[in-house]
């Protein structure tokens, strides 16, 4: 049955690039993988990044490296792919804010057109975590909203840098909430997470990844999640809408190739990572972070082009409505 399962997974996949005579076509040149990560090591991608890739490369019978390339908001990381040989040996492992980098930066590229989309990872809602110190104020969301409310200006909220999706996020939170925080940016989760145990910020938007270890040991205390529905690791935390909020976000985690890959190496590696997320322990892994992965039959690039096209319009009215521009 597995089999069969990830035989039609993978059909479907190629569904985008032609039939199976296309992937016989495919070969990969006997050299390492470089896949990219526009975010400091030690990061979630960067982990996830590192799991899958381990996974890949035992299947493909060549080394995935790794490669954490932080700066410029992730631009660094895109622009190097965009110089990169189309031959599929140079990949980027990035997140949805990827669609909105071209409206912040006055990039020359489009987020979607200019890429070879080639595999979701995961999808991940965000956890809204405060502290325990101020639990004396506010213990639900509920609590949160009318403590806001009645003191507009008074709690500061943090994210891991202006633009970046918890930014984003939290910026569309605080709007469709009617309420007035101050936005506090640092540089990277880490930063962000100590700044919330030291009562520096009073909440952020973190995925669960990040937040779930201080959360089971009681100095975090989870609000709300913004999905559709709870989190299975965080049964008791209700969503945002069940707190009579009209809100919902989520991010992704996906793998690009550059503009003009051949469709042989993108339906190659398009069945390689749908078969290394399809794997017991990769997928034990990654769901035991929190985190929701890929389905083998939805896991196409088409459906991949179609989220980077939705995130980019959804926020991308919110950046010119709000005049945010990258650091």
């Amino acid at each position: 049955m597995r089999a069969a399962k990830l035989t039609m997974a993978v059909l479907l996949a190629l569904g985008a690039f032609g039939t199976a005579e296309v992937l016989a076509q495919a070969k990969l040149p006997n050299r390492p993988i470089r896949l990219l990560v526009p975010f400091a090591p030690g990061g979630g991608v960067d982990v996830v990044a590192r799991v899958v890739g381990q996974k890949v490369s035992e299947q493909v019978g060549q080394p995935v490296l790794v490669e954490s390339k932080p700066g410029a908001g992730g631009a660094l990381a895109v622009n190097e792919l965009m110089r990169a040989e189309a031959d599929g040996t140079t990949l980027l492992a990035t997140t949805s804010s990827h669609a909105t980098l071209p409206l912040l930066s006055k990039l020359p590229w489009h987020p979607s057109n200019d890429f070879t989309p080639v595999a979701g990872i995961y999808s991940t809602m965000m956890v809204m975590p405060t502290n325990a110190a101020s639990t004396s104020k506010f213990k639900t969301l509920a609590e949160f909203v009318a403590y806001v409310r009645a003191n507009p200006g008074k709690i500061n909220w943090g994210s891991s840098g202006i633009a970046g999706p918890q930014h984003l996020i939290g910026e569309r939170f605080a709007k469709a909430a009617k309420l007035d925080m101050v936005h506090v940016p640092y540089r990277g989760n880490n930063p962000m997470l100590q700044a919330l145990l030291q009562n520096d910020v009073q909440l952020t938007f973190d995925t669960p990844t990040l937040a779930m270890p201080q959360i089971n040991d009681g100095r975090l205390v989870a609000l709300a999640m913004t999905g559709e529905r709870r989190m299975a690791k965080l049964p008791n935390v209700p969503t945002v809408k069940e707190s009579g909020i009209d809100y919902t976000a989520g991010v992704q985690i996906f793998v690009l190739g550059p503009k003009g890959l051949s469709d042989p190496i993108a339906a190659l590696l398009n069945k390689e990572f749908v078969t290394a997320l399809d794997n017991k322990e990769v997928r034990e892994r990654l769901t035991g972070f929190g985190l929701e992965v890929a389905e083998g039959r939805d896991n196409t690039p088409a459906n991949l082009k179609k989220h980077i096209d939705d995130f980019a319009t959804t926020y991308g009215r919110l950046i010119n409505e709000m005049g945010i521009k990258a650091e």
